[in-house]
């Protein structure tokens, strides 16, 4: 079973804490002793600040954001042009045997840079 979410329009965050990344969330069925394979791709985003801009990506589940995540940031401090740092992620997390397991794809802003997407992203559970 594949589940799959897409976002669409621009978004953009320059908050220090994770937030949810708009129209990323997904609800995995009821599991018992089960797994899902989650990827989250952000094919295009980038960053802009003063101070080695860059951005994390991360994933929340059932309200708990897991501890692995993806980052990237420039090289200059102030970088002379935006390019575009595709970043994936993939966990595996177990679903819940007591009832639906909810997936949100979350983002932060590294160094109070402003992060932005402006090209579809996706959060994609699998589950064999």
């Amino acid at each position: 079973m594949i589940i799959y979410a897409e976002t669409s329009g621009q978004h953009s965050t320059n908050s220090g804490s994770w937030s949810p990344i708009p129209g990323l969330t997904i609800t995995l069925p009821r599991g018992v002793g089960d797994s899902a394979l989650l990827i989250l791709n952000i094919p295009n985003p980038y960053a802009q600040g003063t101070h080695n801009p860059g951005g994390n990506f991360g994933l929340q589940v059932n309200g708990v954001v897991l501890g692995t995540f993806a980052c990237f940031t420039y090289n200059e401090q102030v970088p002379p042009s935006t390019g575009r740092v595709p970043t994936t992620l993939s966990v595996v997390t177990p679903l819940s045997s007591s009832g639906p397991t909810s997936v949100v794809a979350v983002w932060s802003s590294v160094r109070h840079s402003t992060v932005r997407i402006d090209s579809p992203a996706t959060l994609t559970g699998i589950i064999a």
